[in-house]
Formats: structure tokens, sequence, C-alpha cells
């Protein structure tokens, strides 16, 4: 199996035309059609049905796509790390932030990272959930989230970094802004930025335990937290919320947290790598100048820092 044919594979299945991957990767479409052949031949099944508008991924050719992904990101940080070992160019980083670190210590982290790594370009993604799509098929070095599901322990690796409060959050000014009890949001829609994610499990499960069995028709889907904020300032929607996200300069003057006087389970946030795979140096840089500026973030005298990092607990031993 050669890395080229797989290069043209994953271009065929992103594009769904061999003349509009053909064109992308600076080839005919010839070769890319012999490419696909030979690649059909060494798995010995085939990996594309053809239609009159393209083609379409067999199951064999959805399986194969997954791996052929996870190898290409692999190879292509490979190549990177040697070529920065070589000093040719500075290579790449790609990581996932759950909303209330990129608002905290992200910030810093970043600081830090490119005083010492300048060159490296940097790609960020906000992390969401906990199935990790992007992380399972090497889009991302790493992610700070929301462990994996114990079912996804084959492929992930997580340490547990911080713990942090919940809280019911809506827009500034909204009627129920002085509610003490989930009972009495009975009636409400919410926003939730997961749709059937062991996260939001948990929420619902939360909610129904006080009795807010919600119906489908009350739950809606944000897939940003700008997104979920905005959708939240246009109505009476209502989300669960980290403490660290309420208190940032994002939410603070446009959201308020509900004086909710039900006890709320604390959400623990995690660094979640791929199991067995080897950080390049600069994604290792990375992950260091995150975890001393959590360290800087806790001990700061800054009054906007401070009250984002008031509720959050660092786990024992990291």
């Amino acid at each position: 199996m050669k890395i080229q044919h797989l290069r043209c594979f994953t271009h065929i299945a992103e594009k769904g035309s061999m003349r509009a991957a053909a064109e992308q990767l600076g080839l005919s479409a010839t070769a890319v059609s012999l490419a696909l052949r030979e690649l059909e031949r060494h798995t010995g099944a085939p990996l594309f049905t053809r239609q009159p508008q393209g083609v379409a991924l067999t199951y064999a050719g959805r399986r194969l796509l997954a791996h052929a992904r996870l190898i290409l990101a692999q190879i292509d940080r490979a190549e990177e790390e040697i070529e920065q070992i070589r000093g040719l160019k500075g290579g790449a980083v790609t990581i996932g932030a759950t909303p209330w670190v990129s608002q905290t210590i992200l910030p810093r982290a970043l600081a830090d990272f490119q005083r010492i790594r300048s060159g490296v370009r940097l790609d960020f993604s906000e992390a969401i959930g906990t199935s990790h799509a992007a992380l399972r098929d090497g889009t991302l070095d790493f992610s700070i989230g929301l462990a994996p599901p114990k079912s996804q322990s084959a492929n992930f690796v997580s340490r547990d970094l911080f713990s942090c409060g919940l809280a019911i959050v809506g827009r500034v000014g909204h009627p129920l802004a002085k509610c003490t009890s989930l009972r009495d949001l009975a009636d409400q829609s919410w926003v939730m930025t997961m749709r059937e994610d062991m996260h939001e499990q948990r929420h619902s499960t939360m909610l129904a335990r006080h009795g807010l069995a919600l119906s489908p028709n009350q739950v809606h889907y944000a897939r940003s937290t700008l997104i979920s904020v905005a959708m939240m300032e246009g109505s009476d929607m209502l989300t669960v919320c980290p403490w660290p996200l309420v208190e940032s300069p994002l939410m603070r003057t446009r959201m308020t947290a509900l004086p909710i006087q039900d006890e709320l389970p604390e959400m623990t946030t995690s660094l979640i790598m791929r199991r067995g795979d080897t950080q390049s140096a600069a994604a290792q840089l990375m992950i260091e100048c995150f975890v001393e500026a959590a360290k800087a973030c806790r001990d700061s005298d800054e009054p906007s820092i401070r009250r984002m990092m008031n509720s959050v607990e660092f786990i024992e031993g990291d």
C-alpha cells in the first residue's frame, strides 16, 4: 500500500470526483484513476461506487478512509519534525481547546510558546464533547477538554488536569434570572453544544434528577460557544456552563448565572492524546507551556484572571 495511493484515495473521497482530486493534486486524471485501481487491487475490495455525479465511498472505503487520514497525518507530522531538525521550517501544531480554557489559560500559553518557537504554524479548534473525532483521525495533535468515555480508552490516553463547577446560564435580563430551583425551569428551552454525546447525556441526567424531563423540541444545538451565546441573547434559552466561562470576558457582561440552589456536578478538564502517538517536539513544548501558563493563571493578581480561575481546582499531580 503506497503513500501516494492513499493520498489520491483521500482526495477522491473528499472531492467526490477523480477529476477534481487530480486537479487538487496536480496530477492527471489517468494517474489518479490508476492509483485507485492499484489500491483496490491491493485491498481486494471496491472502495467507491461510480455514480452519474461522481463517486461515493463503499463500506470498505469508509473504513479505509479513517485509517488513511490517520496514517497521512502521522507521515506529515514526521516530515515536518524532520524539517524542523534540519532547520528548513518551523512545523505545525494543531490543538483542540475547550471554551473556558481558550478564554483563560490559552492566551498566556500561546504567548510563552511563540517567544520560544515563533516559526511554528498554529491551528486551534474549539473542543466540544467527548467523541474527539478530529483527534482520532489525526487532524489534531492533542486536545484540552472533556475526557472520552471509557469505551474509547483503546483510542485515547487522557490525564485529568482541572475540575470546576457548573452553572445554569441565561441572558442578562432573563425573566427567570432569580430562579433558585431547577424544577422551576421545566418549561424552558435549552441550547446544548453537543448532540448524542456522553457529556450531553450527563447534563440531561442531571436535569432529569431534578424533575426536568426535557422533550426534543425543548433542546436546541449550537456547534460553537459564540453561536450558543448568540442564541441565548436572542431568546430565553438556557444552558449548562462551566463557571470559568461564565466569568470570562466573552460572557461576563452578556450572560448571567441563575442562583440555583440544587447541587450541580463538577466538570473535569483533561489533556487527551491518541494512544500510542508520539508528540512532535513543538507539540510537546506547547503542552509544557500550557501547564506552566495554567499555574501562572492560578497565581495571577489580575482581577479578570482571578475571577475566571477562582472556581478551578487543580487535580493532584498535574
